[in-house]
């Protein structure tokens, strides 16, 4: 091959060279610059920011409804009413022998019908209020028709017989 070729095919290949150097260069410094951006402004304000709004919607609305739901098991726990609501008044319980009433602090209790000894672990476990007395002892015998109040968390009543009833206000669980 003669030396003019050779120089000739020596040109070609540097001038391709540089072609696609340039071309290649012009392409990544204009690729997401401000005349052609890789996303736009209105992809992100008309499209993305409502699909990620409505997701985090969803997502805090479905949290809600989980923390609602547990919120009204614990009050149905505490307050011993099957919908989680807080009585006003009282509320009349029937229990079996042997039934065990558990209550919080200030919560009062009448037996009306049947028979039931104080219960808990600590003393005294309940006041009469109508005697004006301290019931100290566990298994004391309730008299009906007076009013009895919780003083010490986890103090209450045991059914002595079945269809034990008592009147019961405040916070209260049956096992």
């Amino acid at each position: 091959m003669s030396k003019g070729k050779k120089i000739a095919i020596a040109i070609a290949v540097l001038a391709f060279t540089a072609l696609v150097s340039g071309l290649t260069t012009l392409a990544v410094t204009n690729y997401g610059s401000q005349s052609d951006p890789l996303v736009t402004l209105s992809y992100l304000n008309e499209t993305l920011k409502p699909q990620i709004e409505a997701a985090v919607e969803q997502a805090m609305e479905a949290k809600s409804a989980e923390l609602a739901d547990q919120f009204r098991d614990i009050v149905s726990q505490s307050s011993g009413t099957p919908d989680g609501s807080q009585p006003s008044g009282f509320v009349v319980i029937t229990l079996k022998k042997g039934q065990t009433v558990t209550c919080g602090v200030g919560t009062e209790i009448m037996l009306r019908i049947g028979s039931a000894v104080s219960n808990g672990p600590d003393s005294p476990r309940l006041i009469d209020e109508t005697g004006g007395v301290s019931v100290s002892g566990a298994g004391t015998d309730l008299v009906v028709n007076h009013m009895y109040m919780v003083t010490i968390k986890g103090n209450g009543v045991k059914a002595s017989r079945d269809n034990t009833k008592l009147l019961i206000r405040g916070d209260y669980t049956v096992s």
